[in-house]
């Protein structure tokens, strides 16, 4: 586990020490819950911090800390909305997701983290009429259907930033609102970044 605050202090040097506190209870506390319900694959959790926490904090680098309302879309098992949370204390987090076991989990989670700038909705993001700042999501669906389905909760200026890998230019190709790929390889130099992107793209 320590290796990986070692890569948190590599690339995230921002980080207090009451931050990395919390994030370093983040293992404990999801490996007691995903031992009761599935919110991350269990024969990948040895990578726990790598895969999903850091994987997640990639996202730092494009969200202001400046009481933005973001949106995670399909939020499973928390990511990227608890570890971006954990950062981004000034920001108001609205995490979404359709299954309600992971939702009423999240909810005790947030609660033993005493992250009181997260809320949580059980349903379909195109429920959402509220109107928000930015829009997160890490592999949930295609890109199309991401556009489409945060339509109601977008606005001119909204960035949606998508985790995201393969062959993102061809899910691209008729997407008309400006946009830009980042490759994780060409900033971060661990083998599991190798094809995982970056997608940023500005509602018009």
């Amino acid at each position: 586990m320590y290796k990986y605050f070692d890569i948190l202090d590599k690339y995230f040097y921002e980080f207090g020490l009451k931050k990395k506190e919390k994030l370093s209870q983040l293992h404990d506390i999801y490996e007691y819950y995903n031992s009761k319900i599935n919110l991350i694959s269990r024969k990948d959790f040895e990578n726990f911090y790598l895969h999903h926490v850091i994987h997640s904090l990639t996202l730092c680098k494009f969200i202001e800390n400046k009481k933005l309302n973001i949106l995670d879309l399909g939020t499973g098992g928390g990511f990227p909305g608890i570890p971006l949370s954990i950062f981004f204390e000034k920001n108001s987090f609205l995490l979404v997701d359709s299954i309600s076991k992971k939702i009423k989990v999240l909810n005790q989670i947030t609660k033993k983290l005493n992250l009181n700038n997260v809320q949580t909705l059980n349903g379909r993001v195109e429920e959402v009429n509220d109107k928000h700042d930015i829009i997160v999501c890490r592999a949930v669906a295609s890109i199309p259907n991401i556009i489409n389905w945060t339509k109601k909760c977008t606005k001119k200026g909204t960035v949606i930033l998508l985790l995201k890998g393969g062959d993102v230019e061809k899910e691209l190709k008729n997407i008309h609102m400006k946009n830009k790929i980042f490759k994780l390889e060409n900033i971060y130099s661990e083998d599991f970044f190798i094809d995982k992107k970056i997608i940023k793209i500005e509602v018009d």
